[in-house]
């Protein structure tokens, strides 16, 4: 499986890219669209504010359907709706098909690490 150096993780399968001081862009992992399998559908919760944990959305997939849990307090500044339109480009390039972007003014050692990622993946 492939998991990029440069971005951070979160215990239930999402990655992040810091694109600015408080953005990031948000995908879910190499290792969870081989869980799902085959995406047809990504749902989105209509909310602009979420809280960590809290659900923001859904992957449904051939193998299983996969609930997107917010990786921290956070505002949605914008979802991806080319990721809607196709949501079988995930599975072939899961780490340039981000969903959403979001701001939030917590620190990066709230994530996990590429190294943290790697031993619960194991």
């Amino acid at each position: 499986m492939l998991f990029p150096k440069n971005l951070y993780y979160t215990e239930n399968h999402l990655w992040l890219r810091k694109i600015g001081l408080y953005d990031f862009c948000i995908g879910i992992t190499d290792f969870a669209q081989k869980e799902i399998g085959e995406i047809h559908l990504i749902e989105f919760s209509p909310q602009e504010i979420i809280r960590k944990e809290d659900p923001w959305g859904a992957v449904y997939g051939i193998n299983k359907t996969f609930q997107l849990l917010a990786p921290c307090d956070c505002k949605i500044m914008e979802v991806n709706k080319n990721a809607t339109i196709k949501p079988s480009y995930i599975n072939t390039d899961p780490y340039n098909c981000w969903l959403f972007i979001l701001s939030t003014n917590i620190s990066t050692d709230e994530f996990l690490t590429y190294n943290d990622y790697i031993e619960i993946t194991k």
